[in-house]
């Protein structure tokens, strides 16, 4: 089942949590939890018990809000992910699948073309 986006809750933990200097979030979604650094890398799991925390406003990508926005099939999302370097790592996956930040996937986005190409005009013969 896909993850549904607005499910998915991240918080700054207020405790020290240990081997995480820098401090920690935690990625909840259903009964599955993940500490991760500030901003989403080296993720473990986390089990959850109302840590003190404060709620961020940090936007997630789901494989399938990124194959719509890209106009393919989200399996086909598994071939991009695989073959451009350039695009960004998951910060985590759930059962469900994968999540991304929002802000690297607008980073990475190809920029849509801004004339669309011209169809071939069909009162014509073809050539």
């Amino acid at each position: 089942m896909p993850i549904n986006p607005k499910l998915v809750h991240v918080y700054a933990l207020l405790d020290p949590v240990e081997g995480r200097p820098e401090g920690a979030w935690a990625f909840h979604y259903h009964n599955e939890s993940f500490v991760t650094d500030p901003g989403g890398g080296n993720p473990a799991p986390l089990a959850w018990t109302d840590q003190p925390h404060r709620v961020l406003d940090f936007g997630v990508k789901t494989r399938e809000e990124i194959a719509g926005a890209l106009r393919i099939n989200p399996a086909k999302l598994g071939l991009v992910v695989r073959t451009d370097a350039t695009f960004p790592a998951p910060i985590l996956e759930f059962r469900d699948g994968p999540i991304w930040s929002a802000d690297a996937i607008e980073a990475w986005a190809p920029t849509p073309s801004p004339t669309p190409v011209p169809g071939r005009d069909r009162s014509l013969p073809r050539i």
